[in-house]
Order: structure tokens, then sequence, then C-alpha cells
């Protein structure tokens, strides 16, 4: 540790060297940004010196020694404004206004940006420079993210554990399978990028084990309109589904508007099968769970410009769910000395669910000056509720002497969480550093008025199914201030906050009469260095300390029944995790290596809890262990080719888990996986356009489980019509049907292997048409309630 800090103040003492700055922002005429334009600086014999490019905001930054000189501004060869300047100081010039209009009259802006670029504190995947997601939707374009990885609908960081997801910086307060619903209703042609923030800010909520990942959809450009419109047909081995989506994008004078609405019906299958070896008996439990669906998402914001100083506007979100699911299971019985079950069950559990998600956001940002200072001030309010309805019945048949009993029963469960939050930002630039600070509030109720019946094992058929009521309730009270600085010197980009973040929660057990408080205060430091000794060579190094909350469904304490063997329930004394992530990172041209250590106290997990005397097994969560990860990565980008473009990333890690509160020992071992993505050009016009992608991972371990060997590959062809408008695709996942998830662990003393696969082979065919103007910006907003709309148990 002493030789990191040795090196962290080798960099500082390095960088520091006299430097000034001098930073302005380029407009037009009509005070709008001009995006790209070349900034360069001067010697007093005209030679130039250091350049930079304005970035989407129209502002630069570049940093010189002391001296006289001339700053020049120009696009497209074209000497915009010139100046002469005497630097003593740091330097900010202001609003440059620029004319543009014989400029662009006759050149279209069509940069490219890289597929993934690098900052100091996040990767930034631009999904829009590939093929491989088009047709798809926000899940899909996460599986093929580099450093992500999505099973089972968990969406994690390769080689650790879950992470928070926004949109357009506005946290998804959903629990895991709703979530993955909620991803699945947004088209993957409508996302720009996807932004992976392992060390994320102090202005962002402390949430999120491993950091987050920020969706980012697309932008429209400054006086113009858009529509796309797209249609897709999948087809599953025993299921279809259908979509259409559209998005529509409005930027002119003081007002911006975008909207999208999409809509999806289909199915899909997942298989089950578990065997559980009993001291003395043997379990097969096989179970299919078809799912057909109807999902309807919409977005709606507007924002109008009301002077050059105040902006305020709201964004609306919708996404609308309807779940009809049959889930038939069969558990065969085995003596370990005969191969013929004695012992069969059947059982058959339907499922009708009605999750319906609503948001609204009001913001108001106020400039102070024209150097970037600035107020944001955030009101959200979003309403999770879902009528879940669950009937289950069956028999249980012994062979010899024959015996025949009957189960039957029914959960019924009505969910609503409020959340409502205020967040406030400012943004302060200055000479020495751009500070931000600024502080949050939030409060969220959660009501779950539960009925319910199990007959458990009976001689005769259930005809009457008297229910029981039950009362679940959880409030949650968060307060928060956060202060960061970010400073650039000429090799050296520093970014450091901390955090405080107060908690209350209170939760009431009706069947229990029971209440439980918890009231914490905890602080989240955060720190990321970026050192550049040469062009093409980075390092970077990180520190964050982060908070895992259990989602509202994790901590309800209903219990479903598949079989009377095997049930599924919350805990509601779950309690929080908490991580420190170290990264030490370097990058030459197109390779990234990383380096990373992290330290995971209090993990909870899903675990089943076998009992020998009854043969009963219980899904439910528990905060079972302290995790120890050390880790590598290597990410390589390839395009030296204009008709080959890949990334290709490795990651290996090695775990240690110590268990607590459960009956189990933690599993120490290694961690790997491969991925590799790819897209060719295959005609000189490039309308023809190919896809390969392949993931594998060949072994794992997390706390008590050991996970084998799993990989996916899959094809994408595409063909582009009318100027490039119109996009068909055509694609083939998971095609040797390979991607399962295979796991094992001993639990009390119970061995328990398990083989799942989740119908991802399939084969789409998509088409996708824009037309209007393809000059379109219309800004995305940040809100307040980041950190909640991640947790519902939507």
């Amino acid at each position: 540790m002493r030789n990191m800090f040795l090196f962290i103040a080798f960099m500082l003492s390095t960088a520091i060297v006299a430097q000034v700055k001098i930073s302005g922002k380029v407009v037009t005429i009509e005070n709008n940004p001009v995006e790209y334009a070349e900034v360069i600086l001067f010697s007093d014999k005209s030679v130039p010196l250091i350049n930079s490019l304005t970035n989407e905001k129209g502002e630069f930054n570049i940093e010189y020694q002391k001296g006289i000189y001339k700053l020049e501004i120009r696009q497209f060869k074209e000497i915009l404004y010139t100046k002469n300047i005497e630097l003593n100081s740091d330097f900010e010039a202001g609003n440059i206004p620029v004319n543009t209009t014989n400029t662009l009259e006759t050149v279209v802006i069509s940069k490219k940006k890289e597929l993934i670029e690098r900052k100091v504190d996040r990767l930034v995947f631009n999904l829009e420079n590939t093929i491989s997601a088009v047709g798809g939707d926000a899940l899909e374009a996460l599986k093929i993210t580099p450093g992500v990885q999505v099973r089972n609908e968990n969406i994690t960081i390769v080689g650790k554990q879950a992470i928070r997801v926004l949109i357009d910086d506005k946290m998804l307060e959903l629990g895991e399978e709703d979530l993955a619903n909620f991803l699945r209703s947004i088209p993957a042609d409508n996302i720009k990028n996807i932004e992976v923030i392992t060390t994320p800010p102090a202005k962002y909520d402390a949430a999120g084990g491993s950091g987050l990942i920020n969706i980012k959809l697309k932008k429209s450009q400054k006086d113009a309109w858009s529509l796309t419109l797209g249609s897709t047909y999948l087809h599953r081995s025993k299921d279809d589904e259908g979509s259409v989506t559209s998005n529509f994008m409005y930027n002119k004078n003081k007002l911006s508007l975008n909207s999208s609405l999409n809509y999806r019906n289909g199915g899909e299958s997942f298989d089950y099968q578990d065997y559980i070896y009993f001291s003395d008996e043997f379990w097969n439990t096989k179970q299919t769970f078809n799912r057909d669906y109807k999902r309807l998402n919409g977005v709606l914001g507007i924002q109008y410009a009301a002077t050059s100083k105040w902006a305020f506007g709201f964004q609306y979100i919708t996404n609308l769910n309807k779940t009809k699911a049959n889930r038939p299971a069969g558990s065969f019985v085995y003596e370990y000395h005969n191969d013929v079950p004695f012992k069969n069950i059947t059982a058959a559990t339907n499922s009708n669910q009605k999750p319906d998600f609503q948001s609204i956001n009001f913001f108001n940002e106020i400039k102070l000056d024209s150097i970037g200072k600035k107020i944001i001030l955030n009101l959200d309010y979003f309403n999770f509720s879902n009528n879940d309805s669950r009937p289950y019945r069956g028999t249980s048949e012994i062979r010899d002497p024959y015996d025949i009993q009957y189960f039957k029963g029914i959960n019924n469960n009505m969910q609503s969480t409020n959340n409502y939050s205020a967040k406030i930002d400012l943004e302060l630039p200055a000479k020495f550093a751009d500070w931000s600070t600024g502080g949050k509030i939030s409060v969220s109720n959660t009501e779950n008025n539960i009925a319910s019946f199990n007959s458990g094992l009976v001689d005769n058929p259930v005809t009457d199914m008297p229910q029981i009521s039950h009362r679940f309730d959880y409030d949650e009270y968060v307060q928060a201030l956060y202060f960061s600085a970010n400073k650039k010197f000429k090799n050296l980009e520093v970014q450091a906050g901390l955090r405080m973040e107060a908690t209350q929660t209170k939760s009431h057990d009706g069947n229990l009469n029971a209440v439980v408080n918890n009231d914490y205060i905890k602080l989240f430091p955060t720190i990321n260095l970026s050192y550049s000794p040469a062009e093409n060579s980075t390092y970077r190094f990180s520190y964050g300390k982060r908070i895992g909350r259990p989602n509202f469904s994790e901590l309800n304490p209903n219990i479903t029944y598949v079989t009377p063997f095997l049930s599924v329930e919350g805990n509601p004394v779950l309690r929080p995790y908490f991580v420190d992530n170290f990264e030490l990172i370097y990058s030459y041209k197109k390779l990234e290596s990383k380096l990373y250590y992290s330290i995971e106290n209090n993990m909870y997990n899903q675990i089943g809890l076998p009992d020998d005397n009854t043969s009963v097994v219980r899904l439910t969560n528990r905060n079972m262990f302290n995790i120890k990860r050390y880790g590598i990565s290597e990410l390589y980008v390839f395009d030296t080719f204009s008709w080959w473009s890949s990334y290709t990333t490795f990651v290996l890690n090695y775990l240690t888990a110590e268990t607590i509160n459960i009956p189990a020992n933690g599993v120490d071992g290694f961690y790997s996986n491969f991925s590799t993505n790819n897209d060719f050009v295959l005609n000189k016009e490039k309308t023809v356009l190919l896809n390969f992608n392949f993931q594998c991972m060949p072994v794992g371990t997390y706390g008590v489980n050991r996970l084998d060997l799993s990989s996916s590959t899959s094809l994408s062809a595409q063909y582009l019509l009318l100027n490039k408008d119109l996009k068909i695709t055509l694609k083939a996942n998971d095609i040797f049907k390979t991607d399962k998830m295979r796991f094992n662990s001993t639990v009390n003393g119970i061995y328990r292997d398990s083989n799942y696969y989740f119908d991802t082979q399939y084969l789409q065919l998509s088409f996708n048409y824009k037309l209007g103007s393809n000059k379109v910006s219309v800004a995305k907003r940040r809100t307040g309630n980041e950190e909640e709309r991640v947790r519902t148990g939507v």
C-alpha cells in the first residue's frame, strides 16, 4: 500500500509543472453549441503547439505552459475565430460566438465514435456502431457489452456481483425479474451507448455492489425531427414473439421532445432440473416454466428553454405487463439401491401477474454564469404495483404398496410501492478544479397484501381453500449529501468525492405483529486517477465503497409453493451488504489490462435450504458470506481492417468465501470468462454486414456454488436498403443450445446438482426504418430517484 501512495504522489508531482488551463465554449450566433470544432494554440511564431476538439456542449479545455500565444478555432479548415492571448494564469474565454453558416452549407458532420471508449471513471460501449443487437432489446444489448454478464435475468459485472441499472441516469428501482422484463420492452435500436461505471462519482447513489450500468438512449440533433419504426419476429423451439417499436424525436428552437412506444407479445419456456441427494433418498425434480406475455413500454420527455439560463421540463415512463404462466413439475424419488422410483410427485402451478410501473420526473436547470456553474433540481415520483395470483395443485403417489395423497393451494400477493424523492445538484467549475455538491431526500413505502392457503398432503382431493390474510409493510427513508471535485493537469486527471447516506427502515409483519427498525449512517468515498505519460499509454487507479440494499420483494416474507416439498420465500430481516472495490488499469492503444480486488462483507443471495428429515427444500435469501476477489481482465479492440472490427475480453479471478449464518462451507476457487464480438463488412458499399459472437465460461465458483462449463454462439446478418435507412437483420442465437446454467452445492450436508436452461436459442428477423431529418438533439434528463427504482421487487 505504501508503494501505491508513493506511485500516486510521483504522478501528481510530475503532472503539476506550471500548467495553466484555457477553457471556453464555442457557440453559434443563435447561442447553440458547436460540436467538433478544432481549437488550436499557436506560438508567437505561428507554430501549432496543441489542439483539441469541442465536445457535444461546444466546450473545450487545453492545458499548456505560461507564455504569449494565438488561440484559433477552425471547422472544416475554415477559421472561425482568432485571438492573441497572454497566459499568466488560467484563462476562461467564456462563450465564443462564431458564424458557422457558410461552413455548414456544404458539409455534413459524420464523425463515428470509437466502438469502446475509456473515461476516467467508466467504459463507454457505443452500441450504435455494432449490428449484433439490432432488432433485439436492452437486455440483449447488455449481453454483448464488454465486461457485463447476463444469466438467468441476473445482470453482473463479469467475475463480480450484481450492479444497478440506469436509463439516461435514472436508476430503475426494480427487482431482478421485473427489471429484466422492463429492459426487454426497450428496443436495442433506441440505445446510443452503454456506460459501465465500476467506480461511480459521489453524485450517484451509493447502491450497486460492483457499480452502475447506465443505458443512454439515442438523442436527436438540433433543429430537426426523426421517426424510427421497427418490427421483429422471433421464433423459439416452443414459442414465438412479435414486436413493434417506434421512436420519435423533435428539437426546434426552445423545445425538445422525445417519445417512444414499444409493444411485445410472445412466449418463452424455461427448463429446470435438480438432483438432490438426501441421506436415504435421491430426488430428481424436473420443471418447465411456460410464460406468455404482453409488454407495453412508453416514454415521453419534454424540455423547454425558457431563457438562455433556465430550462425546465418533465419525463414520464410507463411499463405495463400482463403475464400468464404455468409450471408443471415432477419429482421422482429413488432409494439408492433401486433404479425405479418408489414415489412420484406431480404438480401444476399457474401464475397470473400484472406488474405496472409508472414514473414521472420534473426538473429545473438554472445556469449561474457563462462558464458552467449551474443548479439542477429534480422532483421524482414512481409507483410499482403488481397483482400476483399463483394457484397450485398436485398429487403424491407411492407405488408399492400403492398410496395417493393430494395437495392444493393458492397464493395472492398485491404489492404496491410508492417512492418520492427530491434531489439538488450544484456544479461549480472553477480555476483550480471542477467542484460539485448536492443532496437528496428519498421516501419509499411498500405494502404487501397477501392471502394464501396450503393444504399440505391430505388423503382426499381438496375442494375448499379458506385463505388466510397477511399484511407486510416496509418503509425506507434515505438522506444523502455529497461533495466531489475533478481536476485535469497536463497528463493527469483526478476525480475524488465523498458521499454520506443516512438510512432509516421500518418493517411490519402482520402475522407476527412484529416491527423491525434499522437506522445507520455510512460514508462512501471514491477516487479515480488517470495518468497518461504518452499519447497511447494510460494508467488508471480507482477505489470506491458501495452498498447493496435488498429490493422490496426480497424482503417480503410471502411464501409460494411449487410443491409441498419446494417453496420460495423472502426474508424481512435481510440486511444490506458493503463492498470495497480497487482497480488498477493500464491501457495501451487498443489493449486494456486490469488488476482488481474487492472485499464484500455480509453478502446475501438466494440459497436452497434442504431438510434431511422432511425432504423439504426452502429457497430463501440470507446474508450468508464474506467474499474476497483477486482478478485480472483483458480487453482488446481490433479495427485494423476496414472490413473487420471486433472486441475480445478475458477475465480470470480467484474467490474466497467465508460463510456466515448458514449450514454450509464456502467454496474457494477460480472463475473465468471469455467472449468475442466481431462485425464484418461483406461488400464495397457497406450494405451487407455479418456479426459473429461467442461467449464461454469454462469454470466458476460463487459463495457455496461451483459453476460448470457453459457457452453461447450467435450469428447475425444485416442488409441495408433505401440509402441505409432500412435495416433488415436475421439473427440466430445460441446456435448449439449450450447456454445452460449448471451448478452444484452442499448445504446442511446435502448435495444438490442443478441444470437450468432459459430458452436462449432462437431465430430472429427484424425490420427497422428511419425517416425524417438526420440532424436532431433531444436532451436527456437525470432524475433524483435513481437508487430506489431498482428495488421495487418488480
